[in-house]
C-alpha cells in the first residue's frame, strides 16, 4: 500500500497503479461523504465518477501539507461536487418542509435523548440524516460533520446565514424527533 504522499506524487506524474491506488484507498471514503449530501445510491455513484475525474483533472495543483492532507483535499472535492450535483438538480433548499411542519423537541429532555442515541445503531442515524430534506442534510452535513461554520455555508450555498441556520434547526428538529420516536419504538417492543 502506498503513502498518501507517494500516491499525489504519482497521480501528478500521470502513473496508473497511483491513481488505482488512490482510487483503492478513498473511493468508499469519498462514497459515504457524496452518499451523505445526495442521499441516492444511483446519483451518489455519478457524483463520486465525477469527483475521480475533477481530481485526476486537478491533482498538479495539490500541496503536500502532510499526512491526510490529500485525504482532505479530495473530501472537499466530493463534498463540492456533491453540492454542485444538488444545485443542478435544483434540490438544495427549494424543497425543504415548511418551518410550521416541524416540532420543536421539548427542551426538558434533551439530555434523556442525547444518552438515547447511544442505543442507536450508526447506521440508524445515518439513514434519518439521509432521509432529511436535501437542504436541510446539506446544512446538516457541512456544519456538524464537516465543520463549515454558516458564514462558510452561506457563501458556499448562495445563501444567508440566516438561511444557514434555520436550515440547521430545522434539521436537528426533525432528526430529534426521529430519534425520540426510534427510541419510543425500542422501548415499547
Amino acid at each position: 500500500m502506498m503513502s498518501e504522499k507517494d500516491i499525489s506524487q504519482g497521480c501528478k506524474r500521470g502513473i496508473a497503479n497511483a491513481q488505482q491506488e488512490l482510487f483503492d484507498q478513498y473511493s468508499q471514503h469519498l462514497m459515504a461523504v457524496i452518499y451523505r449530501y445526495v442521499a441516492n445510491d444511483d446519483d451518489a455513484s455519478d457524483v463520486l465518477h465525477d469527483t475521480f475525474i475533477t481530481i485526476f483533472t486537478t491533482i498538479k495543483s495539490f500541496k503536500w501539507e502532510g499526512k491526510g492532507s490529500l485525504k482532505a483535499w479530495i473530501t472537499r472535492i466530493a463534498v463540492n461536487n456533491a453540492i454542485n450535483f444538488l444545485r443542478k438538480r435544483k434540490r438544495l433548499i427549494n424543497n425543504s418542509a415548511p418551518l410550521e411542519n416541524v416540532a420543536d423537541p421539548p427542551d426538558d429532555d434533551d439530555e434523556q435523548l442525547t444518552s438515547s442515541i447511544g442505543g442507536i445503531d450508526l447506521d440508524t442515524i445515518l439513514q434519518m440524516i439521509a432521509e432529511l430534506p436535501d437542504g436541510y442534510r446539506t446544512v446538516f452535513n457541512l456544519h456538524c460533520l464537516d465543520g463549515y461554520s454558516h458564514q462558510e455555508i452561506a457563501q458556499q450555498l448562495g445563501i444567508s446565514v440566516k438561511t444557514s441556520t434555520s436550515q440547521l434547526a430545522r434539521a436537528k428538529a426533525i432528526l430529534a424527533n426521529r430519534i425520540r420516536e426510534h427510541v419510543n419504538k425500542l422501548n415499547n417492543i
